[in-house]
């Protein structure tokens, strides 16, 4: 029974250390996952099986050397690496039809991107000055590829 308690913590102390390398860098997982590990090859020592400790840190040094050595080796990161790319976009119809010089109103504020309405149309347009505020005049004075530049007209 005491060799389950003794397993159990080391794998604990695994579990934070990849939580820690996976899911939240920061330190302080692996810090615990440390004192934790550090903790299960002492236990044994602490009742005294000398051959019992010797064994659980020598066990715990060979999975530490294979988990770095399977860590570093570059096929294990692709394996859980995000590599998809996106190459679409969205094309907005309602922008097509605007022009430079095109009056509207700002259906929100502009801080500095947000939306303006240009007769129906209700496209999200990026102001030149720092901020316009919601409901005041705008008017187009660029147009971009898919970015509609306006300023606040007095």
């Amino acid at each position: 029974m005491f060799w389950i308690l003794v397993v159990g913590i080391i794998l604990i102390g695994f579990l934070f250390i990849l939580a820690e390398v996976l899911f939240v860098p920061g330190g302080v997982l692996g810090a615990i996952g440390g004192i934790v590990l550090l903790y299960g090859i002492y236990l044994p020592y602490s009742v005294g099986e000398t051959t019992g400790g010797h064994i659980t840190l020598a066990a715990t040094l060979v999975l530490l050397t294979i988990s770095l050595f399977m860590a570093i080796r570059s096929q294990t990161w692709k394996k859980i690496q995000l590599d998809k790319v996106i190459d679409s976009n969205v094309k907005n119809k309602d922008a097509e039809t605007l022009l430079v010089g095109d009056q509207g109103l700002a259906t929100s504020r502009l801080n500095p991107m947000g939306t303006a309405r240009f007769d129906s149309n209700y496209v999200e347009v990026t102001t030149f000055d720092n901020f316009t505020d919601e409901g005041k005049q705008v008017e187009i004075i660029k147009i971009e590829k898919n970015k509609i530049i306006v300023k606040q007209i007095n």
